[in-house]
């Protein structure tokens, strides 16, 4: 033996370190539950004098960073006892025997579960709203961690020299030899082990050196917007008596015959309740939206399952339940895998047996290919897509026909840029079902058989410590997706209402020209989507985040089984490949589930998050409805009376649009309404037309003496004609358009009506005549045109 290796240190020293940083570190880790977040900085004031602050520093920790660098020490750990699993499976050397090496598996797990553990146990720390990242205890950790790994790293090359293997023959290694070359897993050892001191120099100062970040600060509550749920002029704004230039501020006139406040009972039993169209007493009437809990999952899937499981189509009904029975194979198909992959591998390394390798391998090829996705997945889709369609179909035509009966009440308080973002987003809904019987029973399934399959095969610890990891495996990630799903919920919020900026603004594309409003209009939709850009890099680091501490629980799975299998002694060692490979293909199938469940549990609480506001929009209440024994309206004369006890109305239950009115249209009489604006001539019309129900009390509106309360809308409507005073159009041809009053009307009709209307002539004209498409709002015809095609 050379000098320089009698003069090296003890290789019981590396023990003794590695056995001193594993206690250190896991101690250091049980305290990290413990932690409380910081407490908010509190105002103070002088008592002298007080300046006004415009802007503040807030210190905030580096966590991206921080989560990175613990991440990439956990790296080295891991792939420091990947190299121990490597030699024994690959040449069977058991790397642990050999003096330098004494307790390495073990090092690992410890350094693998303690940076693991800080970074999930942060996340899970700042999920709950208090961030741990500039802790003490934190800070000593890194130092403790960076202080022996340095130790190590100075005494690694003085006790196994890195130019050459094993110096001496080795009583545990066959022939007294290792076939590895020279100096290839020493220097590995000791890479890593400065590539982690590196990445902890790092780390260590980072501890202490926050982001600072200067915020502007508010000094004055927050202006109310107006939202989807906000009244027309807030109350506040109402109550006010002057305006911001300090001029008196007239009293809202908006359908009333005078100013001032309704004394007379309000025609509303309430006020609707705020809602995604409904009004409310000021902006911020909306409740907060609360995380859902398990039962209010369970409820909102049990409310969607009529339209998602098509219960009145035998047929469809058929071909779900082949798919089902397709799923159950599919278990039964990955359940088979890895055990003729272990065939294929024992018959290409048993000695003269290479000719019994092809009926392995052709089973583990075709189980292969029916597992895959163009096997039998490929046919699932296929038979799943009617009963995709049918959901599809049923929750789009649920959601139209629900907004074409919602009262004019609620049209006129919508937004429809919001409106049609919400119904584009509660599109997610008919995926629900789909990942349900796709993804959440099929998992379920896999987890069980592999746990089953580990403890039978490989013995109760290892089945114990994958339980285990799963188990924790889930609660983080569920954990980590309820924090993520109120940032998604801020995010889509944010969405919503950029849709709405923009659609209001090409809505009113002329208005907006007319007064040269492009570069406010810009500055609007700048601003909304900055906000909504500012949620959605929230959104994606958490994103990034629950992934690394998903990936990080699953390494430390990996290598904690992984050394368990290889370091089994009561095995020979022939056997160690074949178990190896039964080992780490289950644990793919387990993991692959395990990590398909986190993402189901996501995805079903995004979904019912973007679904949640359309499930708004499908209880909000139509506010005129048919009586249960509502009648067709019968016209003989066609009198009309308007208020014989006098009518009394009120949109909103605080300001009276109508008191007292009463007028009668004897048969072929006519009567004009005369007022200002806002005196509730339109009001009359919209009661006619029961776009409003009079309460009980309020008056009655009769038609030939029938009360219009009393018959159907659509019998009430057929037989009144009516020109509005906005003339808006469809965007489709004229032709459709004007034989729109009558559905079905024949050609000769429509030109009979146009003619009646001094427009036939103007309309034959056209290059394309009465196929003409009119465009948004009929924008593409002159006012006159666009009135007489109306009328």
């Amino acid at each position: 033996m050379s000098p320089t290796l009698a003069m090296a240190p003890s290789p019981e020293v590396l023990f003794q370190l590695r056995a001193a940083e594993s206690a250190t570190l896991l101690v250091l880790l049980l305290g990290a539950p413990l932690l409380k977040g910081p407490t908010p900085p509190h105002a103070t004031t002088n008592g002298v004098s007080e300046i006004t602050t415009v802007v503040r520093a807030v210190k905030t920790p580096r966590r991206q960073l921080v989560v990175f660098l613990l991440s990439l020490a956990a790296l080295t750990a891991f792939l420091d006892g990947s190299v121990t699993v490597g030699l024994a499976v690959i040449k069977h050397v058991f790397e642990t025997n050999l003096p330098p090496w004494k307790g390495t598996e073990f090092h690992s797990v410890a350094l693998l579960v303690a940076f693991a553990g800080f970074a999930i146990i942060g996340a899970f720390k700042e999920a709950r709203g208090a961030p741990i990242w500039q802790s003490k205890l934190l800070k000593l950790f890194v130092f403790a961690a960076l202080a022996f790994d340095v130790a190590l790293a100075i005494l690694i090359p003085l006790v196994v020299p890195i130019w050459h293997m094993y110096p001496d023959p080795n009583p545990h290694v066959p022939n007294g030899s290792i076939d590895v070359p020279v100096g290839v897993t020493p220097a590995v050892h000791f890479g890593l082990t400065v590539f982690r001191v590196l990445v902890l120099t790092v780390l260590f100062p980072t501890l202490f050196f926050p982001r600072t970040v200067y915020e502007p600060v508010e000094h004055s509550a927050p202006v109310p917007q107006n939202g989807e749920t906000s009244l027309l002029i807030p109350a506040a704004a109402a109550a006010s008596a002057e305006t911001s230039a300090g001029l008196a501020a007239p009293k809202a006139k908006y359908g009333t015959f005078n100013a001032t406040p309704s004394t007379a009972p309000p025609s509303r039993a309430h006020t609707p309740a705020p809602s995604i169209g409904g009004p409310s007493s000021s902006a911020d009437a909306r409740p907060s939206r609360t995380e859902l809990t398990w039962s209010e999952i369970g409820g909102r899937l049990k409310r969607l399952a009529p339209y998602l499981w098509p219960h009145k189509s035998i047929a469809l009904q058929l071909l779900a339940v082949i798919c089902l029975l397709i799923v159950a194979a599919g278990r039964v198909i990955n359940a088979a895998i890895p055990f003729k992959l272990s065939e294929v591998v024992e018959a290409l390394t048993h000695k003269g047996g290479r000719h019994t390798v092809w009926s392995p391998l052709l089973w583990y090829v075709g189980l292969r290919f029916l597992a895959g996705s163009g096997g039998l997945g490929a046919l699932r889709d296929l038979l799943w897509a009617p009963v995709m369609q049918f959901s599809d179909r049923s929750m789009s035509q649920l959601a139209f026909d629900h907004l074409l009966n919602l009262s004019l009440a609620w049209h006129t308080r919508r937004k429809t840029g919001e409106v049609l973002r919400i119904l584009d987003r509660g599109a997610a809904i008919n995926h629900i079902f789909e990942l349900l019987v796709f993804n959440v029973l099929p998992t379920i399934a896999d987890i069980a058989i592999a746990i089953w399959i580990f403890f039978y095969f490989f013995g109760p610890a290892l089945s114990i410590v994958i339980a285990a990891i799963m188990v924790v495996y889930v609660g983080v990630s569920v954990l980590l997706t309820s924090w993520r799903t109120r940032l998604r919920r801020e995010m889509v919020d944010a969405d919503v209402a950029t849709r709405g900026i923009h659609t209001d603004s090409l809505l009113n594309y002329e208005t907006v020209k007319y007064f040269g409003g492009e570069e406010h209009e810009g500055e609007r939709y700048r601003e909304a989507i900055t906000r909504y850009q500012k949620f959605e890099i929230r959104v994606m680091g958490s994103l990034s985040l629950m992934n690394l501490t998903q990936n990080l629980l699953l390494s430390a799975g990996l290598l904690i089984g992984s050394l368990l299998v290889v370091l089994d002694t009561t095995h020979p060692q022939e056997d160690i490949v074949k178990r190896y490979i039964v080992f780490i293909t289950y644990l793919a199938q387990l993991y692959g589930p395990l990590n398909s469940l986190a993402y189901i549990y996501r995805s079903i609480n995004q979904n019912l998050i973007d679904t949640e506001r359309l499930l708004d929009l499908l209880d909000e209440p139509s506010e005129v409805q048919d009586k249960p024994d509502a009648k067709e309206l019968i016209v003989t004369d066609g009198v009309i009376e308007f208020g014989k006890y006098n009518v009394t109305f009120s949109y909103d239950g605080r300001t009276t649009a109508l008191n007292g009115i009463s007028f009668t249209v004897q048969k072929g009489g006519s009567i004009a309404l005369v007022g200002e604006s806002g005196s509730g001539k339109s009001t009359i019309l919209r009661l006619l037309y029961r776009f409003y129900d009079l309460a009980p009390g309020d008056g009655a509106i009769r038609i030939d003496g029938q009360d219009i309360r009393d018959v159907t809308q659509a019998s009430l409507r057929k037989a009144i004609g009516v020109v509005p005073q906005d003339s808006v159009l469809f965007n489709n041809t004229i032709a459709y358009n004007i034989g729109y009053g009558k559905f079905g009307a024949t050609t000769e009709e429509i030109e009979n009506a146009a003619r009646a209307a001094q427009v036939h002539d103007r309309i034959i004209s056209f290059p394309d005549g009465y196929e003409t498409v009119v465009g948004e709002r009929g924008v593409r015809l002159s006012g006159g045109e666009k009135q007489r095609v109306s009328i």
